[in-house]
């Protein structure tokens, strides 16, 4: 591994640490929109104070990693076209980000207020702060500035040496590839910050569930896809042989073949005892549970707590597979 590689993997880490949070928050404000109590808000907000950490994380680390890399690599400029409109996209992105979080702030700062009150029940004031017309508009300009970032970063409009890097056919599958991949790192993202601060709190455990099911799941099969798509292009092997990873491959696309075959089961496993978990906290038995010896004994919680120890586990591989994607080992 030379120095460059480092940058990349770390410039590579820092971009799904941020575009990991975005999907993170969008989950938060999806879920916000029909909240109006302050524990519920608050409870929330616990978890978007996680992904405040890690998007400051993420956006200054792809700038700094990025401009770095760019001087350290002779192909790249920095006065280059697509450089200079990633930084100018970034710039937009991240104040855009900034403003959108100082507004859902203010439904925070407001239910604090309720609670010192001794207010815990419904409020519309509170209910019209976390429906925010203008944090959502925000956020969604924020969205639309990175995703603009990712299309520039592949694509490379105006760069003469594309072609020496990769065939134009192969953008598309990328972009497939690494916008699943964002989708599944945010989406396990918030289920493990979710289920690790729940500590009992359904909200938050069905939160994290609902974002395994509906957000990291989905982001895994277009993850598969786009990376099928690619590296059939290239591999010896057929479409459905390229899905799979051989022992005459690479070994980053072993460990990134591994780590998304082996973490798509798990991710199931998770869904399943976490589906099961959340049927027992809602006093609803089920006949299989009963059934299986390991389950039967098993509160709904704990069957909760195996979900999130495999969401921890996962998040930890697919940063691995991040870092070697970038450094691309052997």
């Amino acid at each position: 591994m030379t120095f460059s590689d480092w940058l990349l993997s770390l410039h590579l880490l820092s971009a799904f640490a941020l575009m990991g949070t975005i999907v993170l928050f969008s989950i938060i404000i999806v879920a916000s929109r029909g909240v109006d109590t302050p524990g519920a808000t608050l409870s929330i907000g616990r978890i978007a104070a996680v992904g405040t950490k890690t998007v400051i994380a993420g956006v200054v680390g792809t700038i700094v990693f990025g401009i770095w890399l760019a001087i350290e690599r002779s192909h790249i400029e920095v006065w280059s076209g697509w450089v200079l409109a990633a930084i100018v996209l970034w710039a937009i992105g991240s104040e855009t980000s900034r403003r959108a979080g100082n507004e859902y702030m203010r439904a925070k700062t407001k239910a604090e207020e309720l609670e010192a009150a001794g207010q815990t029940g419904p409020n519309a004031d509170l209910l019209a702060l976390n429906r925010t017309s203008r944090g959502l508009t925000l956020h969604i300009v924020a969205t639309i500035a990175f995703l603009l970032i990712l299309i520039d970063m592949i694509w490379k409009p105006g760069a003469s040496d594309l072609a020496a890097i990769r065939p134009d056919n192969w953008n598309f599958p990328l972009l497939i590839h690494l916008i699943g991949a964002m989708i599944l790192v945010g989406g396990m993202l918030t289920t493990a910050t979710a289920h690790v601060l729940a500590r009992g709190d359904e909200r938050k455990l069905k939160l994290g569930y609902y974002s395994l099911l509906f957000v990291a799941f989905p982001g895994m099969i277009l993850t598969k896809l786009g990376a099928t798509l690619i590296w059939s292009k290239e591999s010896p092997h057929s479409l459905i042989g390229a899905a799979f990873p051989h022992r005459d491959d690479p070994n980053w696309i072993m460990i990134g073949g591994t780590v998304l075959d082996g973490g798509g089961g798990l991710l199931v496993l998770g869904l399943i005892l976490g589906w099961f978990g959340l049927r027992r906290m809602d006093g609803r038995e089920n006949d299989f549970l009963a059934k299986v010896p390991v389950l039967k004994k098993m509160t709904g919680e704990t069957l909760l707590k195996l979900t999130t120890i495999i969401s921890v586990v996962l998040l930890a591989g697919y940063v691995a597979v991040i870092w070697a994607m970038g450094a691309k080992p052997g």
